[in-house]
């Protein structure tokens, strides 16, 4: 368990001190901030959770040094924390991950930037109360020697166990299944409906729906490694305590959460940031009806003192992508990082994001023109 979680230690480490020092020096690679890109955002604060969890665990190698685990101890009090804190806020932050993609999906746009940065402050806040709220409640003994073998909440404490822990755990297993069902189930009717109307759209849906498959890997991985050990301590509350093998094995699997993040994270990471280029924030996808087209018209007068005006006419249509920045020597806010002649940047060349225009102007006809005109039609 320690050395599982020695490894996930490093790995999200290194990850994240990559994303950090890519959004600190933005500017030598990216044509936009890449602390914009929300999906990269999350998943950046998911790591952070991660290491928490990993450090938690890490702490075991320091148990198995001093042949025991004693307490009280500045090491027991430590890995409580970091266990109450890092578990639910993992869960928490792959349910913030779904319900993000659910919002891209059901609105067609990300969030306003504002509104995203609040919600992840306000998620930090509510974690950070969770692992507060029993230290205020029980002082110097609430993070105490448990059944598993390391230390967390005392078994006297089931209640404040299954309010402040188990239930965050489990609202963010299956409340993600929840969301990524009705988001499979609402894509699907809405490829279904731009087949049948023939309507330009279908390419922009797969790619929306290459987003939520390669989001959805996140909630599968926190579901399966999460979920043996959120068992175990069910059990325990019903008076069916696990082995201490069970435990071991189900804490192994939770301190592999950062490892696997991290590994799906470089896989993913091409495709993913590809993707997500087309959705600055606020900006609509172009599968949505009201991004689909807008018409401007525009009329101008000629001279009004001639006696006969001739109204002509002219129509103008236009393409507009919102990838506008082909040209630049630079990668934009997501990397560019698949080739040129690669299918997906060649995607990104016909453009998601379509204007048209229609100008009407009304010009005088010179007096020749129009006796000809006349001559003709008598």
């Amino acid at each position: 368990m320690g050395v599982i979680a020695l490894c996930s230690f490093i790995a999200s480490f290194g990850l994240l001190s990559f994303l950090t020092y890519r959004f600190i020096f933005w500017r030598h690679y990216y044509k936009r901030p890449l602390a914009q890109n929300q999906y990269v955002v999350l998943i950046y604060n998911l790591l952070l959770v991660d290491i928490q969890q990993a450090m938690a665990f890490l702490l075991c190698l320091h148990w198995v040094s001093q042949g025991h685990v004693y307490y009280p101890s500045a090491p027991c009090v430590l890995q409580g924390w970091w266990i109450q804190i890092g578990d639910p806020g993992s869960g928490l932050f792959v349910l913030a991950i779904a319900m993000h993609t659910g919002a891209v999906v059901m609105r067609g746009r990300q969030l306003p930037f504002p509104i995203f940065v609040a919600s992840v402050v306000g998620l930090w806040v509510f974690i950070i109360i969770l692992g507060l709220i029993p230290v205020g409640l029980f002082g110097s003994d609430t993070f105490v020697i448990s059944e598993a073998g390391w230390c967390w909440l005392g078994p006297q404490h089931e209640t404040e166990r299954l309010w402040l822990h188990y239930l965050w755990i489990f609202l963010a297993e299956f409340g993600t299944v929840v969301l990524y069902g009705i988001m499979f189930f609402y894509l699907r009717r809405r490829m279904q409906e731009a087949a049948s109307l023939r309507q330009n759209h279908q390419e922009n849906l797969k790619r929306l729906n290459r987003v939520v498959i390669y989001m959805v890997i996140y909630p599968l991985v926190y579901l399966v490694l999460s979920l043996p050990l959120a068992a175990g301590r069910m059990s325990t509350a019903r008076h069916v305590v696990p082995s201490r093998a069970y435990f071991a094995v189900a804490g192994t699997l939770m301190a592999l959460s950062g490892l696997v993040d991290v590994v799906v994270y470089t896989l993913t990471r091409r495709h993913l940031l590809l993707e997500t280029d087309l959705s600055a924030s606020d900006r609509m996808y172009a599968y949505t009806e009201s991004a689909a087209y807008q018409t401007h018209i525009t009329t101008g007068h000629g001279d009004t003192t001639t006696k006969k005006p001739r109204m002509k006419t002219r129509f103008r249509r236009g393409l507009q992508s919102i990838n506008d920045t082909v040209d630049d020597h630079r990668d934009s806010s997501t990397e560019d990082i698949v080739r040129k002649t690669d299918m997906e940047l060649a995607d990104l060349g016909h453009g998601v994001y379509q204007e048209t225009t229609i100008e009407i102007s009304h010009e005088p006809a010179e007096p020749e023109e129009f006796q000809n005109r006349n001559r003709h039609s008598g």
